[in-house]
């Protein structure tokens, strides 16, 4: 678990990243500012030399590299002006904060002390001890359809074995055809059904693996049709891949997916 203190450094070495880049551009920005002048029909634009130049001098659409650099520069001034007031924040800040926060005094115990400590937050550690003591019954597979996982488990098909050993090889805690109920079809048992611990998140991975058989696959849109109609939507907590038998899963494609919602 990354703590305050470590995510406030990192905002702090971004910003002062960023604030380098911007004073950087600045330096080549022209002399001036901008002025815009628009109405319904037309947009004109103005170079103020100075501060005291009310009005400024016209410029054409020839000028329009000028015009971008121009409001590119008030762009960046005003970024800077935010950065660095949240660089001088976080320095205060960082300066007179406790050395351990809150949330992480915990974690400091022995772990004796642990045993006996109620933490006020729930930690990472036992929010998924917690997610996985949760028992239940799945589906009942067939001898011919069973596929061994690296970890034991039975699946029922090659490429669910793939998606499941790649989530083991990453520590990244799922349960296989846990049990949710959907709007339109009552209880189903999706594929795998995931843990994002970091942000306490479940997902449902389904793999759609028969779509040229015409009867499946008029089952898989009906049953994620029930998904978004229980608030489950695609690429939010719901993954879908799917094959046929000429385009099987792709384990490039599974890294991805993985490596995009749980790494």
């Amino acid at each position: 678990m990354t703590s305050m203190k470590e995510s406030l450094t990192a905002r702090l070495q971004y910003l002062l990243k960023l604030s380098k880049t911007i004073e950087k551009r600045l330096k080549k920005a022209p002399d001036g500012t901008l002025r815009i002048s628009s109405d319904a029909e037309r947009t004109q634009y103005y170079l103020r030399k100075t501060s005291s130049d009310r009005f400024g001098t016209y410029l054409t659409k020839k000028n329009m590299p000028l015009i971008e650099a121009l409001a590119q520069k008030n762009y960046d001034e005003k970024v800077l002006k935010s950065v660095q007031q949240e660089i001088k924040a976080i320095e205060a800040y960082l300066k007179k904060c406790p050395s351990d926060f809150p949330e992480e005094i915990y974690m400091g115990l022995r772990d004796k002390r642990k045993e006996i400590v109620v933490p006020f937050k729930e930690t990472d550690e036992m929010f998924l001890k917690r997610w996985n003591s949760v028992s239940y019954i799945g589906k009942d597979i067939k001898a011919d359809e069973a596929f061994v996982t690296d970890r034991g488990e039975i699946v029922r098909s090659k490429s669910e074995i793939i998606i499941a050993n790649t989530l083991a090889k990453e520590g990244i805690p799922y349960r296989y055809e846990y049990p949710v109920y959907l709007k339109g079809l009552g209880t189903v048992y999706p594929d795998f059904t995931i843990l994002n611990l970091r942000l306490r998140k479940e997902f449902y991975w389904e793999h759609q693996g028969r779509m040229d058989d015409k009867g499946y696959a008029e089952k898989a849109v009906r049953k994620v049709t029930s998904y978004i109609l229980s608030g489950i939507y695609p690429g939010d907590k719901l993954i879908i891949t799917s094959e046929t038998k000429s385009h099987p899963l792709n384990m490039k494609v599974v890294r991805e997916i993985i490596s995009h919602y749980f790494l």
